[in-house]
């Protein structure tokens, strides 16, 4: 978004800034450093230069303003990061607007939203299959603690029965950049109800460019430590983007071979998820869940992108270097932040050491291939306002895997948070 119209956000608000109290700061500044690797993604280290990337030190400078205030009778909420990043030897500035929207109490129950807001209804804690309404999440922050997700643009009706609600959301992408636009409209409902102490939602996603998505989800707790949850949903048709080397022979292609070619198929493609919260004696938290997509490839699919790399690199050489690098360079885009494969187990560990020591624990492990990314990390408080972390970031698995083949190996950050 340009200046000028961060401008125009933060003249409109002013009124209520000079009255509010409920505004907060949040700072983030963090180093990383990459080590990358040879694989058949990567050979010879030809996708890491094509691409660009070097191993750093690279830095990144955030800074995060948080408003609630009313204005017009109106209830608002305003939340901008600005970011200045340092990497291939030049500096990189942008303003983001992550939120801004009103909301507005119709009746004792019924409530009217609009603007660009980050709703939740998904029940897991990294993988939410029926949460439509959802930015997608990142697996090193799936709390949104460090304020880099960004809402979607949408309208949403509520109405709250006594142990029910019913919400009517519209959503879309509105682009500010130039002219005001949008696209990528569709519908969204939710039908929520506490039942014997458990909350259940019904969910619906209506878009004219794709089949309607429908699913379900739970969460539930039991006793004082434990919370059990659950998520699932269905879409006839996938709407991923395949390698078309899945269908085929392995060769040079001369266009984008990723293209979502099943998403006219008449069978439905589920999405599942299961898992549970535990929370220890002496402040230790322990969550796992298991994450299934019929839209991932399976293992023999697996095995002919494998085939294909390996016919990708034989042509690394005159008179097919150019297209064969271009090949290398298209099939990076297989990796998802959902993971490129069907089945998951997720296992995250807090331990609060005492008052100012914090440590956590992620591991994604892929159970079709038993490769896995983890991310060990360290939190220091100093005083009240500042903390200092160390995160680390392992790919790890035997040739032919998922995460065995990743470009990257390891990753180091380190930084400051300041509230």
């Amino acid at each position: 978004m340009n200046n000028r119209k961060v401008i125009l956000v933060f003249l409109f608000l002013i009124p209520g800034m000079l009255w509010s109290e409920k505004w907060r700061f949040f700072t983030l500044y963090k180093n990383y450093y990459t080590c990358f690797r040879e694989s058949w993604f990567n050979p010879e280290n030809r996708a890491v230069t094509a691409l660009g990337y070097t191993s750093g030190p690279h830095g990144s400078l955030f800074q995060h303003m948080s408003l609630q205030t009313e204005v017009l009778s109106l209830q608002w909420q305003l939340d901008l990061l600005g970011s200045l990043k340092y990497e291939n030897n030049k500096w990189d500035k942008t303003i983001d607007i992550k939120q801004f929207y009103c909301q507005k109490d119709l009746s004792s129950k019924l409530l009217l939203m609009t603007g660009r807001a980050i709703l939740r209804w998904g029940t897991g804690y990294a993988f939410n299959p029926t949460d439509v309404v959802a930015p997608d999440k990142r697996l090193n922050d799936p709390e949104n603690r460090e304020k880099l997700a960004r809402g979607n643009d949408l309208v949403k009706l509520e109405y709250f029965g006594g142990s029910f609600s019913f919400a009517f959301c519209y959503l879309t992408t509105i682009n500010m950049e130039s002219s005001f636009s949008k696209w990528e409209s569709r519908l969204a409902f939710r039908f929520y109800q506490n039942l014997y102490g458990i909350d259940i939602s019904l969910i619906g996603c209506l878009d004219k460019e794709e089949s309607p998505i429908w699913g379900c989800n739970f969460s539930a707790v039991i006793g004082d430590r434990l919370e059990v949850h659950g998520e699932l949903s269905a879409q006839k048709g996938s709407y991923t983007c395949y390698h078309k080397t899945v269908q085929q022979d392995s060769r040079l292609f001369y266009e984008n071979p990723l293209s979502d070619f099943r998403r006219n198929e008449n069978n439905y493609y589920y999405r599942c998820l299961s898992g549970f919260q535990y929370t220890f004696s002496k402040n230790i938290f322990w969550i796992a869940e298991y994450y299934h997509q019929d839209q991932g490839y399976s293992s023999d699919e697996w095995e002919s992108l494998m085939d294909q790399q390996k016919y990708v690199q034989s042509r690394l050489n005159p008179p097919y270097e150019e297209s064969a690098e271009v090949n290398l360079l298209w099939s990076l885009n297989i990796f998802s932040a959902k993971g490129a494969m069907k089945d998951y187990l997720l296992n995250y560990i807090q331990i609060c050491v005492n008052r100012n020591l914090e440590l956590k624990s992620t591991c994604l492990l892929n159970l079709g291939d038993f490769s896995y990314v983890f991310i060990p990390e360290l939190n220091i408080q100093i005083g009240n306002h500042f903390t200092f972390y160390e995160r680390n970031y392992i790919f790890q698995g035997k040739r032919k895997t998922e995460f065995g083949e990743f470009f990257q190996s390891f990753s180091l950050e380190i930084g400051i948070q300041v509230k």
